[in-house]
């Protein structure tokens, strides 16, 4: 029995369910929901990004990939299925396992994640490759759309549980994936849904169906062929689209920061993200309240127009979750992408890189060929951005947002308070030039601020429960942290309050513990080296320790840091640059290759802790 009897036989029962008849309601808009507010939906696990693997990193790079995705604590990730490299002729077979070129292999690509503990969104699209090049109508392929649907779903979802989300088709609202692939009105992409939401439903039970993600649209007019996502959201709410999918996806690309006010072309006020969510609410209070994913969110680090700098992508990057996570219906945000993309016929071995096109440069990892994840030039600041914001915000909630630009005693100031059963965090930026320096009232021990990249700012005691806060760079994320939790595995100090464990621990009481350390003043701490790459390490009294597992120099797995170096290069100095001497006093320590010496009384404490 072919695919399409079964799931048309659910699509059938699902139309009696939905009192409809088989074509399209065209005059019978979904039934106004009554409800004053909306229900705050479940932001456990927010943290997504695109990278396609099975399309765009071939085989033999797909683990490297998924490596970079661990290491920056990515919860989701969203597997484009393109329908015209899986079956090439009408009813014809499915091949999941890619071809000869290394790609399409989506049965490694998405068992290949699972296995990593990354959630998979499975993502449908695009007309079969027997009409490419041509215009057909949708009834030529609707059945055959439906049948790729149901294979796909039966296969990773109810035969090998990899995923139970799907995502059907990308961006119908714009021209070349919408008009160009066959959808030529905003009916034809709800017959789209009302067939695939049924396919999917009589593969997989347990199958959750998001609407192909809606593209915002700023940088010119809307036509016949374009819509601007709230206008296009708004026209299928009426054809009945909200009866055949679970959850709403939104790709709200803009060209300013994600705080700031946007014109758009259908006559409306400058929009926020804000004000664009608060909008897509009143349409989910008219049809219906539904999650809202965004499957699709970035900004382009290029040269040109409309570009941002590296630093400003991670900056905006934050803050984005951040705002989208305290919006009550947004559930998961997919940054766009991990790696930046190439253009699409350059061999895969030799990647086509053009610093003025925007295309080129969303990811938050350069494109390199071989994949090398220990290349210091490799990481952008984005990744370690995402990867700080997952490493301080996992596994907390919002509790409050404190200020949003709304509070006069902070002007510009944004800050929003997560927390666990144990943990406090923080997060805070301003966009005004003022600096500001703040008192909050922490009710704490201590407070440890982290920048967004993860550098220690500062560790702060307090003897009142208050403490002073500085928001040095504009834009630039600060996380506070409130009484960090001792680690449970480690050895306690009631003098701090904090631990020493493994490595670490081994090394401390091995080369001098307390007298030459002294106490730890925090726990372990994942930051950024010098190439982005991730290092953790420990702040105590008189040193830092960092961690080399990687060196094969057993004497070199942990390594004290050059504070002093660390301290000057963040007030701007180049200590190689300072002045230096050809001799010292011989009550000083000369060291004739850099021009500098140590002289009492601190060459006596210099010694006694161990000197060089």
């Amino acid at each position: 029995m072919k695919s399409h009897i079964r799931w048309q036989r659910a699509l059938a029962f699902v139309l009696v369910l939905l009192v409809v008849v088989t074509a399209i309601p065209a005059t019978t808009p979904a039934p106004i929901v009554e409800a004053q507010s909306l229900p705050w939906r479940d932001k456990g696990t927010p943290f997504g990004v695109v990278a396609t693997l099975g399309n765009r990193v071939r085989e033999d790079e797909i683990p490297k990939a998924i490596q970079l995705m661990r290491e920056a604590g990515v919860q989701w990730q969203r597997e484009e299925i393109f329908w015209d490299q899986v079956q090439k002729v009408p009813n014809g077979p499915f091949r999941w396992d890619g071809n000869e070129s290394g790609f399409y292999n989506y049965d490694y690509a998405i068992g290949a994640q699972a296995a990593a503990g990354i959630n998979v969104l499975g993502l449908l699209d695009y007309n079969p490759a027997w009409f490419k090049g041509r215009n057909p109508t949708p009834d030529e392929w609707i059945e055959d759309w439906g049948d790729f649907v149901y294979a796909a779903v039966a296969r990773y979802g109810r035969e090998r549980g990899w995923v139970k989300y799907w995502e059907l088709w990308n961006e119908p609202n714009l021209e070349t994936s919408g008009y160009q692939s066959g959808l030529y009105t905003p009916r034809d992409f709800v017959r789209l849904l009302q067939v695939g939401y049924a396919a999917a439903k009589a593969a997989d039970p347990e199958a959750k169906i998001v609407m192909g993600g809606l593209v915002s649209i700023w940088s010119e007019p809307p036509s016949p062929y374009n819509y601007d996502y709230l206008t296009y959201l708004s026209i299928i709410g009426d054809l009945g689209a909200w009866n055949y999918v679970d959850i709403i996806a939104l790709h709200p690309y803009r060209p300013d920061p994600p705080e700031g006010e946007i014109f758009k072309h259908q006559g409306t006020d400058s929009l926020s993200l804000r004000d664009e969510l608060r909008l897509v609410d009143e349409l989910l209070l008219k049809h219906g309240p539904k999650p809202i994913w965004l499957t699709e969110m970035g900004w382009p680090s290029h040269q040109g127009a409309y570009s941002v700098s590296e630093d400003a992508q991670a900056f905006f990057l934050v803050r984005t979750y951040i705002l989208a996570i305290s919006h009550p219906s947004v559930e998961k945000i997919f940054w766009y992408d991990l790696r930046n993309d190439t253009a699409p016929d350059a061999l895969y071995h030799r990647p086509y890189f053009s610093n003025e096109n925007p295309q080129f440069h969303y990811g938050m990892v350069r494109r390199t060929y071989p994949l090398n994840v220990d290349d210091v030039n490799l990481r952008k600041p984005a990744l370690v951005a995402y990867r700080t914001m997952t490493d301080m915000l996992a596994g907390l909630w919002l509790n409050s947002v404190l200020a949003e630009n709304d509070r006069p005693d902070w002007p510009g100031v944004y800050w929003y308070r997560f927390t666990s059963d144990a943990r406090r965090v923080d997060v805070l930026w301003r966009t005004e030039s003022a600096v500001p320096v703040k008192q909050i009232a922490c009710g704490c021990r201590e407070a440890l601020v982290r920048n967004w990249n993860g550098d220690v700012e500062a560790l702060i005691y307090t003897y009142d429960g208050n403490i002073s806060l500085r928001l040095n760079d504009p834009g630039a994320p600060v996380y506070v942290e409130y009484d960090p939790l001792p680690a449970r595995d480690g050895e306690y100090f009631e003098t701090t309050g904090h631990t020493i464990r493994g490595t670490f621990r081994d090394f401390w009481y091995g080369n001098g513990g307390v007298e030459r350390f002294g106490y730890p003043l925090t726990e372990e701490l994942l930051i950024a080296d010098g190439g982005g790459r991730p290092r953790v390490v420990q702040y105590f009294e008189r040193a830092r320790f960092e961690h080399y597992p990687e060196s094969s120099n057993p004497n070199l797995k942990v390594v004290l840091s050059r504070i002093g170096e660390t301290m000057l290069q963040r007030q701007g100095i180049d200590w190689t640059k300072l002045p230096r001497i050809r001799s010292a006093p011989d009550s000083c320590r000369f060291f004739a290759d850099i021009g500098h010496a140590i002289c009492p009384p601190f060459l006596a404490v210099w010694e006694q802790y161990g000197g060089l």
